[in-house]
């Protein structure tokens, strides 16, 4: 079984492959600012947009599915903090956006992500 961190890094790098294949660019992974974390910030290209991206990783659905833990209070923090990152970095785009990777790793299933844009 995996640790709670494991499972986490692995839903991450799903996620961040799974965008990539969509065109995006990885900007930044695990960007610590004011009051939290981003999992992943991108550039969408499609929308010249810098997306923040929360990945929410599941092994079962005891407390709920990936996308229950995307709270409003949970929205307005990652808009706080991709507010912070984009006043730290020198990026510029047409548009900024929020998105939700949702990943469920369940036993004896492939891992299962699936990309939700502008949650917020």
């Amino acid at each position: 079984m995996r640790t709670r961190n494991e499972t986490g890094r692995l839903g991450e790098d799903l996620a961040a492959r799974l965008l990539e294949n969509e065109g995006c660019r990885v900007l930044d992974r695990n960007w610590y600012g004011p009051g939290g974390e981003l999992d992943l910030v991108v550039h969408d290209p499609v929308d010249d947009a810098v997306v923040g991206v929360e990945v929410k990783t599941r092994r079962t659905s005891t407390y709920g599915t990936p996308h229950e833990a995307v709270t409003p209070r949970k929205v307005r923090r990652l808009r706080g903090l991709l507010a912070a990152w984009l006043a730290a970095h020198d990026v510029h785009a047409a548009a900024i956006r929020l998105d939700l990777v949702a990943v469920e790793l369940r036993d004896g299933r492939p891992p299962h992500a699936e990309h939700l844009a502008g949650i917020g």
